[in-house]
């Protein structure tokens, strides 16, 4: 239509005066009264329900895990600090049968889905906050989806490879106390996690707290690591050359492979989608 009729229909009926800054005829638009820009802002994770039925879904599990190990957390902290050689691993340090075989398994399946959620729910946090994730079709709980499979798919490679390479040079007894140090530790860490991650998302954490928080919680767990494997496996000194080749490739080497693996997934889903 004719833009003189909007000028003067605007006019006549005292609306908009033709030298009124609010006044834009259809097919007349200045370039200096476009208005400002457009900013998009980014998806706010602490007001995704979704994501809060995650993390609740997370404590029901520790919840369960707590619930059907109640019993035998004294015994698992008493292996830890003072481990046993001759020790059968039906038995608990006590000496009484250990019946709690279907509780372990169950508890076990739980603490590794657990552990996967959590570690994703981080690096998911990590990776948000230095790529446009928010902008891409893929939904919150699908980023953290392939990111749990990723770890699970660590995890279960890690322990095959450990499982090998200790069955290969190492004894029976001494194997089962390392297996038993190591499943402490991933317990430790796991429930540690649970508390950090809540803290991120409901607090807001700034992304440095969490990183280093992270890693704090990390080097502790490595160190130990670290301590029981010269402890069981190279207790001498001339063993110290091979802890370091043996620490480096069950422990940083995997951690950096992980490292670079979710990197280059995220480079090529953020290229590709």
């Amino acid at each position: 239509m004719d833009t003189l009729f909007y000028k003067g229909f605007f006019e006549r009926d005292s609306l908009l005066q033709a030298d009124s800054l609010l006044f834009h005829p259809p097919g007349i638009i200045q370039e200096e009264q476009m208005g400002m820009p457009v900013e998009l802002r980014p998806q706010l994770l602490y007001d995704n329900n979704a994501f809060t039925l995650l993390l609740f879904c997370c404590f029901l599990m520790l919840v369960a895990v707590v619930v059907l190990r109640r019993r035998s957390v004294g015994d698992q902290i008493s292996n830890f600090f003072y481990p046993q050689l001759n020790q059968s691993s039906s038995t608990t340090p006590s000496g009484k049968p250990n019946r709690n075989l279907f509780g372990s398994w169950v508890t076990d399946v739980l603490l590794i889905l657990l552990g996967s959620m959590l570690l994703a729910t981080l690096y998911f946090f990590y990776a948000a906050d230095h790529r446009p994730l928010w902008t891409l079709p893929l939904t919150s709980l699908q980023w953290v989806g392939i990111y749990s499979l990723v770890f699970l798919a660590y995890w279960g490679l890690k322990q095959l490879f450990a499982t090998t390479i200790n069955a290969i040079f190492f004894p029976r007894n001494k194997r089962r106390l390392w297996v038993q140090a190591c499943s402490f530790l991933f317990n430790v860490q796991v429930i540690l996690l649970l508390p950090l991650v809540w803290a991120a998302f409901f607090l807001k954490l700034p992304p440095a707290i969490v990183i280093y928080s992270f890693l704090f919680l990390l080097l502790f767990v490595k160190t130990w690591v670290l301590i029981k494997d010269y402890t069981y496996f190279f207790g001498k000194f001339y063993g110290t050359l091979h802890l370091f080749v043996y620490f480096c490739t069950l422990e940083a080497v995997p951690l950096l492979v992980l490292w670079t693996v979710l990197g280059r997934l995220t480079n090529y889903l953020t290229t590709t989608l």
